[in-house]
């Protein structure tokens, strides 16, 4: 099987060029598996400066910081987040976060736009079940994460790319939805980095959850 890195290497040599209207995929599924496999945004590391990520992800952004301590950057679906020691330090890149759940209420237009150049129009819904299974298929698996927002939501981990993937399970009451809001199986959101240590600190203290349980599904389910 491909490892994350080679799949990532593979998928951006045919998506560096922006695509034409005809091409354009409805769900955009190879943007979402470029990030889980390569644990970046269009190439923009969790780590990397402001500047970076802003020279990648284009200056269309709302900046928000609560202190002088941390400041992240919306970019729409995409925020990144940085942290720094005194105000006399540089930012240091913390995370990035994918905030799927947005597309649900504001569609595709919420996408930033080099994004949505490079990889086409953004559906409303991301199903989870089909992301997991087109990662497989590439050599990119997913493993269960247990996470303190079971069973409401299940978390998936992406061990070399330390991508986790959230995933909405509401219990049966609440089942009844206003329209466009995230249905059961939905992506909610997409975030890095997710280190095998705090994944291993989850377990210990969660217990290994088998997250098909949790959402109702067998575990044979496909």
């Amino acid at each position: 099987m491909a490892s994350p890195v080679a799949y990532a290497e593979a998928v951006a040599s045919d998506t560096r060029r922006p695509v034409k209207e005809d091409q354009l995929t409805p769900h955009s599924l190879a943007f979402y598996m470029d990030v889980v496999a390569s644990g970046t945004v269009l190439g923009a590391n969790p780590t990397d400066s402001p500047d970076r990520v802003t020279a990648m992800l284009g200056s269309d952004f709302a900046e928000n910081s609560l202190d002088d301590h941390s400041m992240w950057r919306d970019y729409g679906m995409a925020e990144f987040f940085w942290i720094r020691e005194t105000p006399d330090h540089p930012w240091e890149g913390h995370h990035f976060t994918l905030q799927v759940h947005r597309l649900s209420y504001w569609g595709g237009s919420i996408v930033n736009r080099a994004i949505r150049d490079r990889y086409g129009r953004f559906d409303r819904h991301l199903r989870f079940d089909k992301l997991e299974r087109l990662l497989g298929k590439h050599g990119v698996p997913l493993e269960d994460a247990p996470d303190v927002n079971a069973p409401t939501f299940t978390r998936h981990w992406q061990p070399a790319s330390q991508v986790s993937v959230m995933v909405f399970r509401a219990h049966e009451e609440w089942r009844q939805r206003r329209r466009g809001g995230d249905r059961i199986g939905d992506v909610c959101t997409i975030q890095s980095s997710v280190s095998a240590e705090g994944v291993a600190r989850d377990r210990e203290r969660y217990g290994r959850q088998d997250n098909r349980e949790l959402s109702g599904m067998s575990p044979s389910a496909p």
